[in-house]
């Protein structure tokens, strides 16, 4: 009885965890670009440190604000629904296709973040896995007609 309470509490902490820890990261990252802007002309530290993926990438995210303003509106987005409980499958949904686009941008691009990316793109991949069940009723399973 007592190895079940802990695989009980396991499943249940651990997605709970990742949803919070992923949600937090892209609000931040969102948040930031919604606000701040966090692309644009690179500083000649940052050109003389890093590639020219890299300064290719940050200059053509950075060419329009608005475009910038968006994808920061996607990821705040995809982070508050995938931290509120009633919605996370909804947001893990939003946030792969988000978090896949960003690491395979950092990995193409030699950014330089692409372990986090990784490990976002993991995590969420983890909740969607979690999931599975709901997520495959909810898109494969036909609902019966009321008439």
């Amino acid at each position: 009885m007592k190895g079940s309470k802990w695989v009980s509490v396991f499943r249940q902490s651990i997605p709970a965890t990742f949803r919070i820890f992923l949600g937090v990261v892209f609000l931040i990252y969102g948040s930031v670009k919604i606000v701040f802007g966090q692309f644009g002309e690179p500083t000649p530290e940052a050109l003389a440190l890093n590639g020219e993926g890299f300064v290719m990438a940050w200059r053509f995210f950075g060419y329009s604000k608005e475009y910038e303003i968006v994808i920061g509106i996607g990821e705040v987005v995809a982070a508050i629904l995938i931290m509120i409980p009633r919605t996370a499958l909804f947001g893990a949904i939003c946030y792969f296709p988000i978090v896949v686009n960003v690491m395979m941008v950092n990995y193409f691009f030699d950014i330089g973040v692409q372990d986090l990316s990784t490990v976002l793109t993991l995590m969420c991949l983890a909740l969607l896995l979690f999931e599975r069940k709901r997520l495959i009723q909810a898109l494969f399973v036909k609902e019966e007609r009321r008439e």
